[in-house]
């Protein structure tokens, strides 16, 4: 989470320190937005960060943590989306490598909102699909359909592992 009420640019740098320590293949994170029905709505008024604030600091993390972790999986949140039209497509242009498309169904998302304004709530997973797949192409990527979705990093650590299997035997 990024932007929590009280945490300071050191607590930030201490998670891409941690995510390195801990040997990650795939981080998830980013800006946090107040729910009006959570316990920390109440320090909104105190502690909320203007949205164009809580955006370029998600986006900066994603660039630093790319730095730090080059062959590792980071995704662009629908958070970002929330706090801008284009936030998950500016998160891939700053290293971020994948988008996670919201693949349950329609009736059950209602439930289990994390934050007001979630963007694509009222897509289906074949509209999802075709939306992000015409997001991503429009910044001049394209999707990875088909494969496993593995950071370089997991097959890294996979050949080193087979190696050393077969050195051993």
């Amino acid at each position: 989470m990024i932007g929590l009420p009280m945490q300071t640019l050191s607590h930030l740098a201490d998670d891409v320190l941690l995510f390195k320590n801990m040997d990650v293949d795939m981080i998830r994170m980013g800006p946090f937005l107040y729910h009006s029905q959570t316990p920390l709505a109440k320090m909104r008024e105190q502690w909320q960060r203007p949205e164009e604030e809580l955006l370029e600091l998600g986006l900066k993390m994603i660039a630093i943590t790319r730095l730090v972790l080059s062959d590792v999986n980071i995704a662009a949140t629908t958070a970002l989306q929330a706090l801008k039209h284009n936030g998950r497509e500016l998160g891939l242009q700053t290293g971020a490598n994948v988008i996670m498309p919201n693949a349950t169904d329609t009736r059950y998302r209602e439930g289990y909102k994390l934050y007001e304004n979630k963007p694509c709530t009222d897509e289906s997973a074949s509209m999802c699909r075709d939306c992000l797949t015409r997001r991503i192409e429009s910044i001049g990527e394209t999707v990875g359909f088909g494969g496993w979705g593995d950071s370089p990093h997991f097959n890294n650590q996979r050949r080193e592992a087979e190696k050393s299997i077969i050195s051993h035997c």
